[in-house]
C-alpha cells in the first residue's frame, strides 16, 4: 500500500484549518517538526498571555490609584454639593456609571498592628488566642517509606498500588518547565500529585 505526502496544513495564525487537518497526517519528520512547533507555540502564547494579564493588571491599578489620588476629592465634593442641593431628600446621587453618596459609619475598634495586639492579648486575655493545627501529607515520603516496606517485607501498605511498568510518551520544549506529555498533558499518576 502506497501513501502520498500530505502537504503541511496552512498556518492561520495558530489555528488549524478544520478541513485540511481532516487531509493531513503526521508521516514525516517535517511533520512531526509541524506538530511540535505548533505545541511549543501555544505553551509559549500561554505563558505571554500570563504575563501579558499581570502586566495589564498592574497597569489597571496603577491607573485607579493615579486616578483616585488627582480626582477622588473632587468627586466628594461634586456630591457633596448636590447632595445639599436636595436639601435632605436624597441620600446618594445616581450617575450613568454608578451611585455615590455618604454614609455613617459607627465607630468601632479596629486592630492597628496586630503584633502589638498579639503581644496583649496573651498577657490580658489568652483565651482569645487558639493554636491551630493543619494536617499536610508528605506524599513522596510516604511513597518512599512504602516503597522501603515493600521491598523489605513485600507488603503494599492499604492506600498504595504498584503499577506496571510502561512506556510513556512526553514532549519537552526547550526552556519550558514540565512537557505536555503529549496533547493530553501528563506525567504523575492520578491523585498523585
Amino acid at each position: 500500500m502506497e501513501t502520498t505526502e500530505t502537504p503541511l496544513p496552512p498556518d492561520n495564525g495558530g489555528t488549524v484549518d478544520t478541513e485540511a487537518a481532516e487531509r493531513f497526517t503526521i508521516q514525516t519528520r517535517e511533520h512531526g517538526e509541524w506538530y511540535l512547533r505548533k505545541l511549543a507555540n501555544i505553551d509559549a502564547e500561554r505563558e505571554r498571555i500570563t504575563a501579558q494579564y499581570q502586566t495589564m493588571m498592574r497597569q489597571n491599578e496603577s491607573d485607579k490609584s493615579s486616578l483616585v489620588s488627582r480626582y477622588d476629592s473632587q468627586f466628594q465634593n461634586l456630591v457633596r454639593v448636590e447632595l445639599e442641593a436636595s436639601k435632605g431628600k436624597r441620600k446618594s446621587i445616581t450617575f450613568f456609571n454608578g451611585t455615590a453618596g455618604f454614609r455613617t459609619v459607627a465607630s468601632r475598634l479596629v486592630i492597628e498592628s496586630e503584633a502589638d495586639a498579639l503581644q496583649t492579648a496573651r498577657l490580658v486575655a489568652p483565651d482569645t488566642i487558639t493554636t491551630e493545627t493543619v494536617e499536610k501529607f508528605d506524599k513522596a515520603a510516604f511513597r518512599a517509606h512504602a516503597q522501603s516496606l515493600l521491598e523489605a517485607t513485600g507488603e503494599l501498605l492499604p492506600g498504595i498500588k504498584q503499577t506496571e511498568e510502561r512506556q510513556e510518551f512526553g514532549i519537552k520544549f526547550p526552556g519550558a518547565g514540565k512537557g505536555t506529555g503529549g496533547a493530553q498533558g501528563g506525567g504523575e499518576e492520578a491523585g498523585d500529585a
